[in-house]
């Protein structure tokens, strides 16, 4: 079990920059993991890996090919040209068990759950595509733009190219994201992520089921109590509205703000948002 740790913290590091941290997230919160599949996907040859991204169904096969990759692929200069080839594979497959991943995109169409914390990642992993994109950029550190549920064949054919153009040691312009100067959540910032935040702020009964299965296991109640207290954290609302709070400036928590309201506000003024630099949230232009 410590070398299983020690590799799950070696990809930690290799990773912070092709993904991001939302308040919290540990790979001991992916459904499925253990120790047995661990092993079996490090034993894996890169012919082997190149196949399982392809078919990968669940986050925890995602993960296991990824972490296999950074740990044993690296330096495999056949293998990164390898998986250049399935940039332009637009094949879905969606994925199962995908507690506290974040894909803003997904949680919109309602593919995620958002739980108010997690991971982040830019490329949408429920394509064979974006999976070979977060492989090459956790492999390389290097970042040519993200594949997303909008990315188009001629995106995909850019991201492609700047890929074959690195690896045969071409110079290659790198993509930067969009920052957010003084924003106290970097993580969820985005117009997307917003977007993503009202969404997840509707009605669910998904999100209540979680919700419930939390105040049970860890304050043995059957629903959330009226007074205030750490039991609101079961609820994933209480991330939601206090990020969404945060990003407009709002001093506190303002309760006439629920989901119709945001709903409302998103839909009359998202083409509108500008991020103030000086201040760190949006300002609604006029």
């Amino acid at each position: 079990m410590k070398k299983l740790l020690l590799t799950f913290f070696i990809f930690s590091y290799f990773t912070s920059n092709a993904q991001k941290v939302l308040v919290s997230w540990g790979q001991q919160t992916i459904e499925g993991l253990n120790e047995e599949k661990f092993n079996d996907a490090q034993k894996l040859t890169a012919e082997q890996l190149l196949e399982k991204n392809t078919n990968d169904k669940t986050w925890c096969d995602a993960f296991l090919t990824l972490n296999s990759s950074v740990n044993n692929q690296s330096k495999n200069s056949d293998y990164l040209k390898a998986l250049t080839e399935q940039l332009t594979n637009r094949k879905v497959t969606p994925l199962e068990g995908t507690s506290k991943l974040i894909i803003w995109d997904r949680i919109i169409n309602g593919d995620i759950l958002f739980e108010g914390k997690g991971l982040v990642v830019e490329n949408d992993l429920f394509t064979v595509a974006g999976r070979a994109n977060q492989l090459l950029q956790n492999l390389t550190k290097k970042n040519f733009g993200y594949v997303t549920m909008n990315s188009t064949d001629e995106d995909l054919k850019t991201i492609k190219n700047n890929w074959i153009k690195f690896l045969s040691n071409q110079p290659v312009e790198e993509y930067h994201s969009t920052e957010f100067k003084n924003s106290k959540i970097p993580e969820a910032s985005s117009l997307k992520a917003i977007e993503a935040l009202i969404v997840s702020i509707q009605n669910n009964p998904k999100k209540d089921q979680l919700t419930k299965k939390c105040l049970q296991k860890i304050y043995k109640l059957d629903e959330m109590p009226k007074e205030k207290g750490p039991a609101l954290y079961c609820s994933p609302d209480t991330h939601s509205y206090a990020y969404l709070s945060m990003l407009f400036g709002d001093q506190k928590l303002d309760e006439t703000k629920d989901a119709a309201w945001w709903k409302k506000f998103w839909n009359e003024n998202h083409t509108k948002l500008t991020w103030n630099l000086d201040k760190g949230i949006y300002d609604v232009k006029e």
